[in-house]
């Protein structure tokens, strides 16, 4: 499996609650469909992440995705992951280090909106659709690694999506093209069928 980034920035500001030291926002939004992310839109569904939260894999809590700016991790319990109607929800207990003092300073003063997460899509973990003649990918079971505030919601890593869709797009060209062939045939086989019964072809 490869590993994916994509910046939530529809799950609005990251809230701050200062007395705590916790920061809360989501990683990943339900149902919502992506941005375009290069001649596709991806949208996630419900229980994509169920299995690999239900299995309690340690997730990484980071800062613009950049581990070197760890806030805190699952596997810890500085990190706490939860699904609800929106999406994967995360609180995050700040670490008084120099990332963690940086990152309430930008949430206090608003300065982190939207949020990233890093994930890998399972076997048959997602699912190639046309709609309305724009292809749509629908994530169904991923494995998250990582997710956190940004400051920017401009990253898109959409390099192995990409590769996915080039693939599905041609299996569709290629099955359009097995079909055109079919009908094709078909309409030939019918032809000669009503030629016959016209008394019109004669086989030597």
């Amino acid at each position: 499996m490869q590993i994916e980034t994509r910046v939530t920035s529809t799950g609005g500001p990251v809230a701050l609650d200062a007395e705590s030291r916790t920061l809360v926002g989501y990683g990943a939004v339900f149902g919502k469909p992506s941005q375009d992310l290069g001649g596709f839109t991806e949208v996630i569904e419900p229980d994509a992440f169920n299995r690999t939260l239900g299995h309690g894999g340690d997730v990484l809590c980071c800062v613009n995705h950049d581990p070197n700016q760890l806030l805190g991790r699952s596997m810890s319990g500085t990190l706490k992951l939860s699904v609800d109607d929106v999406g994967v929800r995360y609180e995050v207990s700040v670490p008084d280090t120099s990332v963690g003092r940086d990152a309430l300073a930008m949430a206090e003063r608003g300065d982190l909106f939207g949020s990233s997460f890093s994930f890998a899509v399972k076997a048959s973990g997602e699912r190639w659709e046309s709609v309305e003649g724009r292809n749509v990918r629908y994530l169904t079971e991923v494995a998250l690694y990582e997710l956190g505030p940004v400051v920017s919601p401009a990253y898109l890593d959409t390099t192995v999506a990409a590769r996915s869709m080039a693939s599905y797009v041609d299996r569709a060209a290629a099955d359009a093209a097995a079909e055109l062939a079919e009908t094709e045939e078909e309409a030939t086989r019918a032809s000669t069928r009503l030629l016959h019964r016209q008394g019109l072809l004669y086989v030597r």
